[in-house]
């Protein structure tokens, strides 16, 4: 239970510990009462959701019946009574770029082929690829007269065993395997006629060499990528992190701690999008863009070899250079370094601009923005260039459902009852967002607020949603069936469980090749809107700290903890879409503590009221109810010295917590079981190099004065 719902149980249970009472006349109550809860509310919600979507061409939207999840209801308004038709491209999955571009895959192996035969391969990114009468290929040693082909075994139906052994099997691109097959033998037959000798490598072959020899793989990996532009690869999250691990309010200053209403709404309604196809732009030219106004493509996607500045008081462009940290660094080699963090009091980079650079899938906007700051760009890789854009996209969408939102919150408790702010507020909102508020319906409605909420949140997400890389299961009792799943070529078994008897529950994974893209995937979208919300995070943490005395403490996405003198703050409030809220209103934050990204606590002191000081504690990944806070030893102040001992002394001395009724559902047994759960705490700061001497987290890639 969390600590609030522990004190009502608290005094229920001691006016009432002496009353008969029968558990399971109690669970079977609950459990009906539950159900019934929830049918009227799903009810009440289907009504609602017909109503707000039906137009005079239809009578609206059967959430229940037409969709699965809120953001598929949220899709099929949008396009039903928003969108036009044709407006919006679908983007592949796949990418833009055609079979004639080489793999990234291919271009590494030429790379370590070169280094390793101490040869010269002309390729599609050094001369261009050896044009043979109609034919191209994929790499040519002019001194030894050599041909060589890079195949990708999906898309050239390699025949070997565990590929696409059979003529018949259907390769992604439509053709049989026989068929691609004949097709290669032809053009093959056609190429050794002009040249000499040509070799031929498929993909798994490469593969099996890289798990065969580890320094092969390390080289790959040190490789640059300059294959094919990923579009997913523009697409990052949010800012999220720690700037200092601890801070006390001082004589004169103060901590505050504010958020963007709606970020993500925010950006939907101010933001330009692309629409349309873009056109591809192979470009693998060295540049020398220094401003935003040498970048020629003011609406694009890029990929660029980009030098960051030495010097920079917030870092612009993300980047994640392993699978798990989406980071922000000066310095690549620094960041590869430290996959951990580190804790180094005299930190300072040492490295040239080649290592400290590193390739840049990003949007236009936030490059632009990182050339205005410093940044460099050296070389210009791939463009998917725009010639469209619309910024009312979203607009009579989210005006529709933000106008639901403020009705059904109500006028805020500061002006409720003041006709004069009212219709203040009134005003504001049609002036700055086209929305009609009207008075009587300014009725607090909870659920109706919910819906609204999810409404505005859950659209723009939906249009990246992945088909790939997520495990699906499919439960069969018919052993031909089985068969055809073990023997599809387009798929990765994951698992085969015998459920019973007679059926089989399979697990698998949609190959990377084969992913086809649903009814409304345009990734792009997805990844323009948390640009633009970076961007706009970012101008707020650059307003706090170019104001003289103040200094940032944490962001996280849509937030900003930072300390600044009391007279002095550089931040304002304001009660619309976009504008920051105060989350402590009525507390002064008296001391600050961060563990690392998405764990940070707060001690409070309330303004009017009791004098004894208030906590929060955020730790991810654990819930932080009263048995754990009051009973297992994890709260502020242990939170605050575990953090205090690691950042001086280096020493991790981890906070073990045992949750005793831990469900655990098992889809193979039909079953949950309840049992003790262990989970530890420590601090963990891995984002950039911890200075004991001040709390500091410096970015990779600090240079000391």
């Amino acid at each position: 239970m969390m600590p609030a719902k522990r004190k009502e149980f608290d005094l229920w249970y001691e006016n009432n510990k002496t009353a008969p009472f029968y558990l399971d006349e109690a669970l079977a109550s609950y459990c009906t009462n539950d159900v019934e809860i929830l049918m009227c509310a799903l009810i009440a919600f289907r009504n609602e959701f017909f109503e707000t979507t039906k137009r005079q061409s239809h009578c609206g939207i059967d959430a229940l019946r037409e969709c699965m999840t809120i953001a598929s209801a949220c899709m099929k308004h949008f396009r039903t009574n928003h969108l036009a038709k044709e407006h919006l491209a679908i983007v592949p999955e796949r990418g833009y770029e055609n079979a004639e571009n080489q793999s990234l895959l291919a271009l590494k192996f030429f790379q370590w082929y070169s280094e390793k035969n101490n040869v010269e391969i002309q390729t599609a990114h050094w001369k261009g690829e050896k044009v043979v009468g109609k034919y191209k290929l994929d790499g040519w040693i002019e001194e030894q007269q050599l041909g060589i082909e890079v195949n990708g075994c999906a898309w050239h139906g390699c025949p070997k065993k565990g590929c696409y052994p059979g003529d018949n099997m259907l390769l992604p691109s439509g053709l049989t395997a026989g068929h691609k097959r004949q097709k290669d033998k032809e053009r093959m037959d056609f190429i050794l006629t002009q040249v000499p000798k040509v070799k031929v490598y498929w993909q798994c072959e490469i593969e099996k060499m890289l798990n065969k020899d580890k320094e092969m793989k390390k080289k790959f990996d040190n490789y640059l990528d300059e294959g094919p532009l990923e579009i997913r690869d523009c697409f990052f999250g949010g800012r999220t992190g720690p700037l200092k691990l601890f801070h006390e309010a001082k004589e004169g200053e103060k901590i505050s701690y504010y958020d963007v209403t709606s970020l993500y709404p925010f950006t939907n309604f101010i933001t330009s999008y692309p629409i349309g196809h873009p056109k591809v732009l192979n470009k693998n030219e060295e540049v020398n863009w220094t401003t935003s106004s040498d970048n020629p493509y003011p609406l694009a996607l890029l990929k660029v070899f980009v030098i960051p500045p030495k010097k920079i008081d917030i870092p612009i462009l993300p980047v994640k250079l392993d699978e798990e940290r989406l980071l922000f660094p000066l310095c690549a080699k620094c960041a590869k370094s430290f996959p951990k963090g580190g804790r180094i009091e005299d930190y300072s980079c040492q490295h040239d601009e080649k290592q400290r650079g590193w390739v840049s899938s990003c949007t236009s906007i936030e490059l632009n923005a990182a050339l205005d700051e410093g940044y460099v760009v050296t070389k210009l890789y791939r463009v998917l260039e725009y010639k469209e854009s619309d910024n009312e996209l979203f607009r009579p969408y989210m005006r529709e459902f933000l106008t639901h939102k403020i009705h059904s919150s109500g006028f805020d408790d500061k002006i409720k009852g003041n006709i004069e702010e009212e219709e203040k507020f009134v005003q504001e909102c049609w002036d700055m967002f086209g929305m009609k508020i009207e008075r009587g319906k300014m009725i607090p409605n909870k659920g109706k607020r919910a819906i609204a909420k999810l409404a505005v949140n859950n659209l723009w997400g939906r249009f990246s949603l992945r088909n790939h890389g997520l495990s699906q299961t499919h439960i069969t009792d018919d052993l031909a069936e089985l068969g055809e799943y073990i023997h599809n070529r387009s798929i990765e078994i994951g698992s085969i469980d015998q459920l019973n008897e007679d059926t089989m529950m399979i697990r698998y994974l949609k190959k990377k090749e084969w992913v086809e893209e649903h009814d409304s995937s345009n990734v792009v979208i997805s990844l323009w809107t948390t640009s633009a919300a970076r961007l706009h995070l970012l101008k707020l943490m650059q307003k706090v700290v170019r104001t003289p005395g103040c200094s940032l403490l944490y962001t996280d996405t849509d937030s900003l903890i930072y300390a600044h003198p009391d007279n002095n703050n550089p931040l304002g409030l304001g009660p619309h879409l976009g504008d920051l809220t105060d989350e402590y209103p009525q507390h002064t934050i008296l001391e600050y503590c961060s563990g690392g990204a998405k764990q940070y606590g707060l001690k409070l002191k309330r303004k009017n009221g009791n004098q004894d000081p208030e906590y929060v504690l955020k730790v991810r990944g654990m819930t932080l109810n009263f048995d754990v806070l009051n009973n297992q030893n994890l709260r502020y102040e242990t939170f605050k010295n575990s953090v205090i001992n690691f950042v001086k002394n280096d020493e991790l001395d981890p906070i073990t917590v045992i949750y005793p009724n831990f469900l655990r559902p098992s889809v193979k047994n039909s079953s949950i079981t309840s049992q003790p759960f262990k989970k530890m705490y420590k601090p963990f700061v891995c984002k950039g190099i911890i200075r004991p001497s001040d709390f500091s987290v410096l970015d990779f890639g600090f240079v000391s004065s």
